[in-house]
């Protein structure tokens, strides 16, 4: 009777901790070889951005071109990856830093300041032909929207405050992009990861450069190459 009784509370015991046991975390789960669970993984990454053959120009016909463009690159991407093999999402990039500057002839009498600054968004799809834990490397292709900005200011009288309208005017490119990017990765956390990638693309700018009233020119027009190299640290969850 006694024996019966502690095999019932040994059965009893065993079977509540299977029940709470926690479930295994991504790497726990990986080194068991227990099926992979969808993931959402946020990314954000920090490079250079390099137009190599970009003619950069805001008044073509009077000042000429000035050749090549890089600028420092901040993009952030989120991605779903539904399988350990595939990954699709959307993200934006940004260049703040251009470097080249356009030549140009002011009007008389009017000094002005010149930037330009770049802006994508893009959806991207990713296939990762080896991923053992710690590494991963994946490739993929890239596609969206991009927006050249140039904003002519006036430097006369920057110190005072504007009483009417804006000190400057800006003008804006629209068009699209497709471009591939290749990258790999190094698990240092269960959900924390950093990698290295190289992004090649394409922009279609309208061939015929917008101009504001003074007759500055859109810095960028047609297709252009662009490359670019970044550092990222990525945060997944599993869904």
């Amino acid at each position: 009777m006694r024996a019966r009784v502690l095999a019932t509370c040994l059965a009893l015991a065993a079977q509540s901790h299977a029940q709470t046991e926690p479930l295994p975390d991504d790497a726990d789960a990986h080194h068991k070889g227990l099926p992979d669970r969808p993931r959402a993984m946020a990314e954000v990454g920090l490079g250079w951005l390099v137009l190599p053959a970009a003619e950069v120009c805001v008044e073509r016909d009077i000042a000429g071109c000035t050749k090549g463009d890089s600028s420092f690159e901040l993009d952030a991407f989120q991605l779903y990856r539904a399988h350990p093999t595939f990954a699709v999402g959307a993200g934006v990039t940004l260049g703040l830093t251009p470097t080249t500057d356009a030549p140009r002839q002011d009007p008389p009498g009017v000094s002005r300041d010149h930037s330009r600054g770049y802006f994508t968004v893009e959806a991207i799809a990713r296939y990762y032909p080896y991923s053992e834990d710690p590494f991963e490397f994946w490739f993929g292709l890239t596609s969206g929207l991009v927006v050249v900005s140039d904003r002519f200011e006036s430097t006369e009288g920057k110190s005072d405050r504007a009483l009417v309208g804006p000190r400057g005017v800006t003008i804006r490119s629209e068009g699209y992009t497709v471009g591939l990017a290749t990258g790999a990765a190094y698990q240092f956390a269960p959900r924390w990861s950093v990698g290295a990638g190289l992004r090649y693309g394409s922009w279609f700018l309208p061939e015929t450069p917008q101009t504001d009233p003074l007759g500055d020119e859109a810095s960028l027009v047609g297709q252009n190459d662009v490359f670019s190299v970044l550092l990222s640290v990525a945060y997944s969850i599993r869904l």
